[in-house]
């Protein structure tokens, strides 16, 4: 059975690579599907893997920190479990006047299962929204 902490744990692995500059190709290792996008649902775009390594390049000093997650099980076999919640980000652009930090609060609703022999991997990953905090830098996706 696919946990909370199971979820998390993937999630720290993935937001740990992304933030560390992972390419595109060791991004698909993440997913099921190694041409995978990420679906901006707020503002309808999707992004390949490569551009989402292209993306992440231009910040330094990024964190994200987990707010609550539910699980709703999906299927017994293959295991799948839809995992919605919430991270908090914080993403510098180095050299930037300030404000210079994206600070927001963003929905997560992650469809995973887990792979026989390499545990836990995106099936579908859905980015529901972006909440900018106070003083928090722009974003454009």
């Amino acid at each position: 059975m696919i946990t909370v902490g199971d979820v998390r744990d993937f999630g720290a692995r993935w937001f740990d690579a992304v933030a560390s500059g992972a390419s595109a190709a060791e991004q698909a290792q993440f997913f099921l599907d190694p041409q995978a996008r990420i679906y901006v649902v707020w503002n309808g775009v999707t992004i390949s893997l490569e551009d989402h390594e292209k993306l992440h390049a231009q910040w330094i000093n990024e964190r994200h920190s987990f707010g609550q997650f539910d699980l709703t099980p999906l299927n017994a076999a293959p295991e799948r479990v839809r995992a919605r919640g919430t991270v908090y980000w914080q993403a510098e652009f180095p050299g930037r006047p300030a404000p210079n930090v994206i600070k927001a609060v963003v929905g997560e609703d992650w469809i995973l299962g887990r792979a026989a022999s390499s545990g836990l991997k995106f099936v579908l990953y859905l980015n529901t929204f972006h909440h900018l905090l106070p003083e928090s830098a722009p974003l454009d996706l």
